[in-house]
């Protein structure tokens, strides 16, 4: 009997041990209020024409996308995700209950592409928290422990890159300019 109640014990432990930590995906919350706005840096992001998505990970090096982009409110919670929007509690895979992980919000155009992998290789419209630099969550959730909020997510607005034709149309301005002034 002892042994079984060893093995019990044990188990449980193991089991405690290895609980994935989980995390309240929303930029407007206790602690958190982090609107995201277009490339003009007022108008808040709203509906589904807008797409964001938490990537996070054990180190600030392997972080990972988690669950599926979520999109922003409208009217009064625009500039917002929430658990209405497709935000809300992720599981932050490696990362275990009562230990931190690494974060970032990428946000884009959701005309370019459903997913941040097809958006950073196109000429949209996108952005990326805290200047690109991951920030530390609070100590994750999990069992009995509740969710954190995404306390250290700092608001953002989205920019544009240009095309490479527009990059080619500027050198070929500048070399013009160069040959003309030598003349």
């Amino acid at each position: 009997m002892k042994k079984l109640a060893i093995l019990a014990c044990t188990l449980a432990t193991g089991a405690t041990l290895m609980a994935q930590g989980t995390i309240n995906f929303a930029n407007l919350a206790a602690g958190v209020n982090a609107p995201i706005t277009d490339i003009d840096g007022t108008t808040k992001l709203a509906g589904t024409g807008f797409l964001v998505q938490l990537f996070a990970g054990p180190q600030a090096t392997s972080l990972t996308a988690i669950g599926t982009p979520a999109h922003f409110g409208t009217g009064a919670t625009a500039g917002y995700f929430l658990t209405s929007t497709g935000g809300g509690s992720v599981t932050i895979p490696g990362v275990t209950a009562g230990s931190s992980a690494w974060a970032l919000v990428r946000a884009w155009d959701a005309t370019a592409g459903a997913t941040w992998d097809v958006v950073n290789t196109a000429t949209a419209k996108w952005g990326v928290s805290n200047g690109g630099v991951p920030f530390a969550t609070q100590p994750l959730g999990g069992g009995a422990l509740p969710p954190p909020n995404l306390v250290g997510l700092n608001s953002f607005s989205l920019t544009q890159v240009p095309e490479p034709a527009t990059f080619a149309l500027l050198a070929l301005g500048a070399g013009a300019l160069l040959i003309r002034r030598r003349k």
